[in-house]
């Protein structure tokens, strides 16, 4: 059994009052444990402590420190604690430095120094176990977000740690999968493994989880609290309402990746001032869809606005027409901090009659970003630049959203937020929205109606046709 604990721990980061004072806590062997704790409460800072990333690569540790078996972190060449300590960041792009998922685990088993021989049966098992092997070979880039979710996780597994940190594992990730992820970290736990999660959507838990903790009122403790509150959520049904007359229409529209159909010829109008789900499996094609619509990529048939088609605009005026929402915050970013980013987006909405100064604050107000004006967009943790992002694209005021996965890595206070705000817009400004999310619950009762994309087709959720 591997031993880590914190002993009276106090950590800060520069120009700023301590995060943790003087934390102790002791990783239970052969447990899962849960971490739920409020949108930026320092979760993935701890994690990062917990794994030996800090204070080495940001911040300090004024008092106390971290120790694996009574021997203090950061003394431990890194090989040594990735072969006891692993960690699946919340960005899984930051896990990647190679190409493909099969040279990623070749590069991370190869940094463990294992023999040849040994690397090549971890691969292939890893890859079965989490039915990774028709994606090993594709580029890392092309994935969508849920199966780069999934290939970060075969990467940590394959380090084969005593313990596991995992930074919202499941963002991104549709219900099936997940399920099945679940039932090989209560697998691995019953071999011996130690898991601690942070997860802001924590449904399905109820087999894997020991205990749950948050944080008390300073961050000098951690403090455990019941499971069956958050293990036992599910979704509202989602009750389809008539749709309205739209402006942007698809007709006969097609897709491909490279030689493989993603998408059948399909006809469908985005309807104004109602909310959407573009629902289905990781790797269907649903972003790519969104580019499709946003003229960022080719497609085959006919795409038009009120119509128009992409032709007769100029790129920038088709983006004035639709608006879309990256699955990556920081990719969207203008400007180096939260208030040059949300001063720009102010003095550049197409919608200065609906988005106000007052209205404007009062967004910033409810979504915790006005205490944030000063900080830089890239110190903010995952949750904080989703609403940043959130807000930038929802206030530029496009007459046309998409929004790929907007309410990824958010707490449930955050998500009715941020549905708060997106419904009080889009009824008024008559905006026709569509969104991804594998997370349901508390989401499907202020949805008008779902196009499901499975088998190459949309189909609308409840349409006997």
């Amino acid at each position: 059994m591997v031993k880590l604990e914190l002993r009276e721990l106090t950590f800060s980061y520069p120009d700023r009052p301590p995060l943790f004072k003087k934390l102790d806590f002791c990783v239970e062997p052969q447990t899962c444990s849960l971490l739920a704790t409020p949108l930026g409460s320092g979760k993935s800072t701890f994690f990062k402590l917990l794994c030996g990333l800090y204070p080495q690569f940001g911040g300090q540790i004024t008092h106390g420190g971290v120790f694996l078996e009574n021997q203090p972190l950061e003394q431990i060449v890194p090989f040594e604690r990735a072969k006891r300590i692993g960690m699946l960041f919340q960005d899984p792009d930051k896990r990647f430095c190679m190409a493909t998922l099969d040279q990623q685990l070749t590069f991370v088993l190869e940094n463990l120094q294992l023999p040849a021989k040994q690397i090549a049966a971890k691969k292939q098992r890893i890859l079965q176990e989490l039915e990774l092997t028709t994606l090993k070979d594709r580029q890392l880039s092309t994935l969508s977000g849920g199966q780069k979710q999934q290939a970060a996780l075969a990467c940590v597994l394959a380090t084969e740690s005593k313990i596991i940190l995992l930074d919202e594992p499941f963002a991104n990730v549709d219900p099936t999968s997940k399920n099945k992820l679940l039932k090989l970290l209560l697998k691995l736990k019953k071999q011996g493994k130690t898991f601690i999660i942070a997860d802001h959507a924590p449904s399905g838990y109820q087999d894997l989880l020991d205990f749950a903790y948050h944080f008390n009122a300073d961050h000098s403790r951690l403090i455990k609290f019941d499971l069956p509150k958050l293990t036992l959520s599910s979704p509202a049904p989602l009750r389809s309402r008539p749709l309205k007359p739209g402006k942007l229409t698809w007709k006969q529209l097609s897709l491909t990746r490279g030689k493989d159909l993603l998408l059948k010829p399909h006809d469908f109008t985005l309807p104004k001032g109602q909310l959407g789900l573009l629902s289905g499996a990781n790797g269907v094609g649903k972003s790519t869809l969104f580019q499709a619509l946003c003229t960022l990529i080719p497609y085959q048939g006919k795409l038009s606005y009120d119509g128009q088609r992409p032709p007769h605009f100029f790129k920038q005026r088709w983006a004035k027409k639709v608006g879309l929402m990256l699955q990556e915050a920081t990719v969207q970013f203008s400007c180096a901090t939260v208030k040059e980013e949300l001063t720009l987006v102010s003095h550049n909405t197409l919608a200065p009659h609906y988005w106000t100064k007052e209205r404007f604050a009062h967004a910033k107000q409810v979504l915790g970003l006005d205490e944030l004006e000063h900080c830089s967009v890239y110190q903010l943790s995952g949750g904080q630049q989703q609403k940043l992002q959130f807000l930038s694209v929802l206030a530029m005021g496009q007459p046309v959203l998409l929004l790929d996965e907007p309410f990824a890595n958010l707490d449930q206070a955050s998500i009715q937020t941020c549905l708060n705000l997106l419904k009080d817009s889009c009824r008024s400004e008559q905006t026709a929205v569509l969104l991804t999310s594998h997370q349901r619950v508390g989401i499907t009762e202020h949805l008008d109606y779902e196009l499901v994309f499975e088998e190459q087709t949309l189909k609308l959720e409840g349409d006997k046709n």
